[in-house]
């Protein structure tokens, strides 16, 4: 190769060409090198190392804000499979959870804001978990773009009208099937749906219809879990759960036995942090039932004319003896 060059160029062409060669390496050379420390900057920044902190959790919602000007701010998916796409259905959980969970109430207006200029009626199945109702039969979903800010698609979840018959294979629909029960205030059926759950359970995950088409468990369905355990009362699964939850390292989207694979995503994010440190799950069960109603309005009635009578008799003239 260097005799062709010698030929081409001259001896000393060939020594000039080699030192360019060599400068120009050594510039790609340094300027992946000082790409290293960015690099691993931004890989930390896609994941959630264990300890699984309140702290850490709001750290990475909030760090996922774009600004929409006049719009408010939106939480991106992801920070890295989806960091130019907003879904309505994600930022509704995480408002609940920075305002309610983190206290970060200006992010929080900013985020309720940017929903307010996207209104839709349907957040996913997932708004169940803030008490939203949810609409029954399933039926599957679509995304829709319905704008596009800065470069950031805003995307809506609409139903359609395609029912899922087979809703049980699915660990995540069961989980909302059963809070759907909670929410009306019917416990046992509830409970023979978490039976079906614990079908699914293998130890380190949940062997639904998407753990068998992709190989992968999903980070989500152990918080999922751990939420409705939490409204019901059931400290033995709470406690199962919490310990898969906190066993995964670093904390993703997919999993693999206690392995995190890939990037963490907003609604994982959102849906752990409301399963491990919020209070709203007692919201599914502290509805008082009419018997409780009826004793506490006739508690506040007599109550109430007690105080009444006793306030006629201080006004009364007294009598006044012979």
């Amino acid at each position: 190769m260097i005799s062709v060059f010698k030929v081409a160029c001259g001896e000393r062409g060939v020594y000039v060409w080699l030192k360019h060669v060599s400068v120009l390496v050594l510039l790609i050379s340094l300027f992946f090198y000082s790409l290293t420390p960015l690099y691993l900057t931004t890989a930390e920044d896609v994941y959630i190392s264990q300890p699984l902190t309140r702290e850490k959790l709001c750290d990475f919602i909030a760090s996922l804000a774009v600004d929409l000007g006049d719009r408010g701010k939106c939480l991106v998916e992801s920070p890295l499979v989806e960091r130019d796409v907003c879904y309505t259905s994600s930022n509704y959980l995480a408002y609940y959870a920075l305002r309610y969970v983190c206290g970060y109430r200006e992010l929080a207006d900013l985020v309720y804001k940017f929903l307010e200029s996207y209104p839709t009626d349907f957040y996913d199945y997932h708004q169940v978990l803030v008490g939203k109702p949810i609409p029954q039969p399933f039926t599957s979903i679509e995304h829709v773009v319905v704008d596009v800010v800065n470069n950031v698609r805003i995307v809506h979840v609409k139903r359609t009208t395609n029912e899922i018959t087979d809703y049980y294979r699915y660990a995540n629909l069961i989980v909302y099937k059963a809070l759907y029960h909670l929410q009306h205030g019917d416990r046992e059926n509830a409970i023979k749906e978490l039976e079906r759950l614990e079908s699914l359970w293998d130890g380190r995950g949940f062997v639904d219809a998407y753990y068998e088409q992709s190989g992968w468990y999903e980070t989500y369905k152990l918080a999922l879990a751990l939420y409705v355990y939490r409204a019901l009362g059931s400290h033995d699964n709470v406690d199962k759960y919490t310990a898969k939850l906190k066993s995964i390292n670093p904390c993703t989207t997919l999993y693999t036995n206690s392995k995190g694979e890939g990037d963490l995503n907003l609604e994982t994010a959102s849906i752990t942090l409301l399963a491990l440190y919020s209070t709203l799950p007692n919201t599914f069960t502290q509805k008082p039932t009419p018997t409780i109603i009826i004793i506490i309005a006739t508690t506040l009635i007599a109550t109430v004319a007690t105080l009444i009578a006793k306030l006629l008799l201080a006004k009364s003239p007294k009598s006044s003896r012979p």
